[in-house]
């Protein structure tokens, strides 16, 4: 490590997840919706096994509530809520009103959605550390995402992707000696907002049709590929420039899980060691912004990431939105 690192002052104090109960394996949803698919090409060429869908109309607020719920631990003390989804219960009012609604109810702090597709949760963390630093002492950032929901299943280019699954953390100031987040970066090209896109009740949509189109459309796979593992890449390379640190400072890479060919592109792209990094994705799939979140939480409670590790946190999206948070695990 060639210098000192230079705290942002502010902390993960604690991070929780929630997958829903319904699991579908990939057989489950060849069976159910007819499929001319193996399951075993499944597994070999886009490296799933199974996903949890919602079921009894579990909503993106279900889920986020019983996330921030255990990232809470009893303490409803916050200063601010903010949400990362493309998948709101409603158009408005903001899903993290809903979602306060139901676990601080009469409690009074802003709390807003943010909507930055795959690196949503990402934007979450590099606000919430700037609201911090700005005088509040308890930020919550939650991730909550119901995708199954937004699958035209017959479509087999996407209805093996994607899953449920919601995360959250706390963010809080840092104590003496504790260096917390150190480096924060977030990027949108939206030269490319074309490439995968869910046109819903949006006026792009509703100018042309009249109607909503709720699916997601997947317009440029290809550049999709190509743009995760480049940018990914490049942020990772820029934040361990400017840090002075190297690869192996890190003791572990969360990626955002877009497929396990793109993880595992990227992380052979960095020349990464296998136990630099993890992939979740054959048992949970692409959870959208929250991907990172829930990988998060497995490794800290797998003790995969420890107290006094360097973590960073990378993911990139539709938009093209992507971002990367440096860290010291201080909890």
């Amino acid at each position: 490590m060639s210098q000192k690192l230079k705290s942002f002052g502010v902390k993960i104090a604690s991070c929780s997840s929630h997958l829903p109960d319904g699991v579908m394996t990939n057989q489950d949803i060849i069976d159910e919706y007819s499929l001319r698919l193996k399951d075993e090409w499944v597994k070999l060429n886009i490296g799933i096994e199974q996903r949890h869908w919602c079921k009894n109309g579990e909503k993106a607020s279900d889920l986020g509530a019983k996330a921030l719920e255990k990232a809470l631990n009893g303490n409803d003390d916050i200063d601010a809520l903010i949400v990362s989804t493309v998948s709101q219960d409603v158009m408005t009012p903001a899903t993290a009103c809903i979602i306060q609604s139901l676990v601080t109810p009469g409690k009074l702090y802003p709390a807003f959605d943010i909507t930055a597709a795959c690196g949503g949760f990402v934007f979450a963390i590099d606000q919430a550390r700037r609201m911090i630093q700005t005088g509040m002492k308890r930020v919550a950032c939650v991730a909550t995402e119901t995708r199954s929901y937004y699958l035209r299943k017959k479509d087999r280019r996407t209805v093996m992707l994607f899953g449920d699954g919601a995360g959250a953390v706390t963010l809080v100031p840092c104590s003496k000696d504790e260096i917390g987040i150190f480096y924060s970066k977030t990027i949108s090209d939206g030269r490319f907002w074309n490439s995968i896109v869910v046109p819903g009740a949006g006026s792009e949509a509703m100018s042309k049709t009249g109607e909503a189109s709720t699916h997601i459309e997947m317009r440029d796979a290809a550049g999709i590929f190509e743009s995760a593992i480049k940018e990914m890449s490049n942020l990772i390379n820029d934040a361990l420039n400017e840090t002075g640190l190297s690869k192996e400072d890190i003791g572990t890479f969360i990626f955002h899980q877009a497929s396990r060919n793109i993880v595992k592109a990227a992380a052979d792209n960095l020349d990464l060691a296998e136990d630099q990094y993890v992939i979740n994705f054959d048992q949970v799939g692409n959870m959208t912004s929250a991907s990172v979140a829930v990988l998060l939480d497995e490794c800290v409670k797998s003790k995969k990431i420890i107290k006094g590790q360097n973590v960073c946190i990378i993911a990139t999206g539709g938009g093209f939105s992507a971002g990367v948070i440096l860290l010291r695990w201080e909890e």
